[in-house]
């Protein structure tokens, strides 16, 4: 497998793959962290014997740890925590990075209403995003600064896109520098809606990366076109390469992916067989979906959607019930707050217009229960995953390698997976409730022959693809601009 050359690999991203506590006793312990980000960037690890993974402080005993001579080794990880002050991180993360940089770039303001700007928005600039990134490049410099011989340097997500531009500072032109976007990069008349000292900040501190890489080709494009029309920069489309103060920026997709030997040994699990017989009981076929409760996951307009195909197919009643299982997310956002009652409404709706006395239509579960999650991709008929915008939504790679019923994919057309596994789903418009009212119907009462097809394809797609393969294309991209150099 490729790796670089015997050097060292710094990962760095806001959330770390750990996080430390102080158990009765007194002992330092940890908990793994969860989520597909934190899978991946495993993978990445494993590609060099020295690799430190760089991360935030999440916790009282993480910050005793940040104190603490780095890197911390714990299992098969080095880590290196960082502290930041507490006041500046709540502006980067709830104010800046969450909702502004995450609303722009999943396309979910309402713009004749929001945002607007003031100085509030320049000050959690000032004092909160730019001083964490610059903790972050802090970090970095230090670490590599130990080491002789050639580092990598992967930078991860929206919450640190300055953070290239003062590693840059601090390590110069020799540093090697790629920057992976985990959600979408939206178009740049999109991109203009920021504040310009944001929106040309983040681009070219993006651009003093070597590598900057996206899940999918169309944010790639979109990101090549932002940089030609709000910076006026040279673009070769057709590379994909910008050309920035006498370097080349390669820009690139690496569609993320999971192990599937992982989720496939999941769902043989005690946890996961205990809530199979709960799943299982559910009245007729399942319509199944499960989304952290964001605003870009479109949790609503499914809803809606499935009320109008019990409408339009009234022998479809008693005969399907929509699993729904939501995690909580940013409920201290005031906008999520909102969007969780609005859930609770709508579902409420329709289970008022179309329930009977032996028939519940949706069953809702608001809280994160991965072990039932798990067990309702195995049974599902039907998975509903009709994203406003995503980067990737790995649920739809999840479920498609561990369901047993041949099941359907409902698929949004602006889901980053769309490019990998579209052919094999029913693509929907993500704000066409007709549509996905009949895309509901039609995987529910769809032919046997036709299910087993899509779903073999749809596994072998995934498994075509791992989070394994994910981190070998760019390794071999990060030595292949490396020779190109020397």
């Amino acid at each position: 497998m490729a790796q670089t050359d015997g050097g060292r690999i710094l990962i760095v991203s806001n959330r770390g793959p750990v996080v430390f506590s102080r158990s009765e006793s007194g002992e330092r312990e940890y908990s793994r962290g969860a989520g597909g980000l934190v899978t991946a960037l495993n993978a990445v690890s494993r590609r060099s014997e020295d690799s430190v993974w760089i991360a935030s402080s999440q916790s009282e005993e993480d910050a005793r740890v940040a104190g603490e001579p780095a890197p911390y080794e714990v299992e098969d990880l080095c880590l290196a925590l960082v502290e930041h002050d507490p006041e500046a991180y709540d502006l980067m993360y709830n104010t800046l990075a969450n909702p502004l940089l995450w609303f722009v770039q999943h396309g979910i303001y309402d713009l004749p209403y929001a945002p607007a700007f003031g100085d509030d928005t320049r000050r959690a600039w000032e004092e909160g995003y730019v001083p964490v990134n610059r903790n972050f490049a802090d970090a970095v410099s230090r670490i590599a600064g130990d080491e002789e011989g050639e580092t990598t340097i992967l930078l991860h997500d929206y919450q640190l896109y300055m953070t290239p531009h003062f590693v840059r500072e601090r390590l110069g032109a020799e540093a090697f520098i790629s920057f992976f976007v985990h959600i979408p990069w939206p178009e740049s008349d999109y991109w203009r809606v920021l504040p310009d000292y944001v929106r040309r900040g983040v681009l070219e501190s993006l651009l003093e990366s070597n590598v900057v890489a996206f899940h999918t080709r169309r944010y790639a494009r979109n990101f090549l076109d932002t940089a030609a029309e709000v910076l006026g920069a040279e673009v070769d489309l057709e590379k994909g390469v910008v050309y920035r103060d006498g370097r080349e920026v390669w820009v690139r997709a690496y569609p993320i992916s999971i192990d599937p030997s992982e989720f496939e040994e999941l769902a043989e699990s005690d946890a996961v067989l205990e809530q199979e017989s709960w799943v299982s009981d559910l009245p007729g076929k399942l319509l199944l979906r499960v989304d952290r409760m964001d605003l870009s996951k479109n949790v609503v307009r499914g809803f809606r959607a499935y009320g109008k195909m019990l409408k339009r197919y009234p022998e479809m009643k008693g005969e399907v019930t929509f699993l729904a299982q939501l995690q909580p997310s940013r409920g201290d956002i005031e906008e999520y707050a909102r969007y969780a009652e609005a859930i609770r409404e709508v579902v409420g709706e329709v289970n008022d217009e179309h329930s009977d006395d032996d028939w519940m239509p949706i069953e809702l579960s608001m809280e994160d229960n991965f072990p039932r999650s798990v067990a309702a991709y195995k049974n599902y008929d039907a998975l509903i995953v009709n994203a406003i915008r995503d980067g990737m939504n790995l649920v739809a790679k999840e479920a498609a390698i561990v369901n047993e019923k041949d099941g359907v994919l409902i698929l949004s057309e602006n889901a980053g997976a769309r490019e990998e596994l579209g052919e094999h789903a029913l693509t929907v418009n993500p704000f066409d409730l007709d549509e996905q009212a009949d895309a509901i119907h039609r995987a529910l009462t769809m032919p046997a022959e036709e299910k087993e097809r899509r779903a073999s394809a749809l596994r072998e797609t995934v498994l075509d693809n791992t989070i394994e393969d994910w981190a070998e294309a760019q390794m071999r991209d990060i030595e292949a601009y490396r020779e190109r150099l020397s």
